[in-house]
């Protein structure tokens, strides 16, 4: 059963599953996909972010569908059971038959005549008659079917943890705007950490999928930074990209919330180990304590010169 085609309702489930990760893509080419890859939503996805339209311009769309080939495998598979299935003529055509030839042989001695008696007791016997459908129950097609079932069951699971794995990490981010995300960081002396994405770039659901859902990066996150994902495309994202003249994506940020300033940036995909190396220099100080170790600003000596000239001036 491991080779068995989807059902219509899992066939929608995959194009949903598709749509959810492909945002902006249409339920027809979610489906061209699908179906160039035997209906496995991983390898429809990568071949989307790995090919695009190239994939559809070089497939032919098949002649018949699975669903319809198996529907048509199982129409002709129940002509020849029924073909072979043994049909019991009817019972009164059976004692015709019975007693017209034990009639046309003399040497066949009658029938015993009938003979109806009562019997007396003090318990009466009780006879049951056997259920018909549990006598022909076909065991066989009943295994099939829980068999069908059970995988049904699996595949829907196997989908439904596929699709989650490339879901944004909703409980790690910061539900607002960029503005009220600043303000949040620099009310809790965090650093705000920024994620620009794109729908097209497959390298940004893999940040959600390897990155963000490691244990240690998201335990970081949630006890020295406030996380905020956006992607490019929004209204919020494009505010994002021309003020930091981001000219690819995905791409992290991380930013000093109190001037506003780029601390650190990456770009592409970035590794959990990789990110949490980078990460290392800011989780001993916060942004307060960070400004607080800064150097003041001497004024210049021109300055000083001049202001002493202009206090001469004064007293004469």
């Amino acid at each position: 059963m491991a080779g068995a085609p989807p059902t219509p309702a899992e066939k929608d489930a995959l194009v949903s599953s598709f749509l959810e990760i492909a945002a902006g893509q249409t339920p027809h080419t979610a489906t061209q996909f699908l179906q160039m890859t035997s209906w496995h939503l991983e390898e429809a996805l990568q071949l989307f972010y790995i090919d695009g339209e190239a994939a559809l311009a070089g497939a032919h769309p098949p002649a018949q569908s699975a669903a319809e080939a198996a529907l048509a495998a199982a129409a002709a598979a129940a002509e020849v059971e029924e073909g072979f299935r043994f049909h019991p003529p009817p019972a009164a055509a059976l004692e015709d038959g019975m007693l017209q030839g034990l009639g046309d042989d003399d040497d066949v001695r009658a029938p015993l005549p009938v003979r109806r008696e009562t019997l007396y007791g003090d318990t009466p016997m009780i006879v049951t008659r056997p259920n018909a459908t549990v006598a022909f129950r076909n065991f066989e097609e009943e295994a099939r079917q829980s068999a069908w079932d059970s995988e049904q069951n699996a595949t829907s699971s196997s989908r439904d943890n596929l699709a989650s794995l490339y879901r944004p990490p909703f409980d790690l981010m910061f539900n607002g705007p960029f503005d009220k995300a600043k303000l949040e960081a620099s009310s809790l002396d965090k650093w705000l950490l920024i994620n620009l994405q794109s729908t097209e770039e497959f390298s940004s659901h893999m940040l959600n999928r390897d990155t963000w859902a490691n244990e240690a990066v998201a335990q970081t996150i949630r006890s020295n930074f406030i996380f905020w994902q956006v992607y490019q495309d929004t209204g919020e994202g494009r505010k994002v990209c021309t003020y930091y003249h981001l000219v690819s994506v995905p791409a992290i940020l991380l930013i000093d919330p109190i001037t506003g300033q780029k601390m650190r940036g990456w770009s592409g995909m970035v590794y959990p180990d990789s990110l949490l190396e980078d990460l290392m220099p800011y989780l001993e100080k916060g942004p307060k304590e960070h400004h607080a170790a800064q150097p003041q600003k001497r004024p210049r000596k021109v300055d000083q010169e001049t202001s002493m000239v202009r206090q001469g001036n004064k007293f004469l």
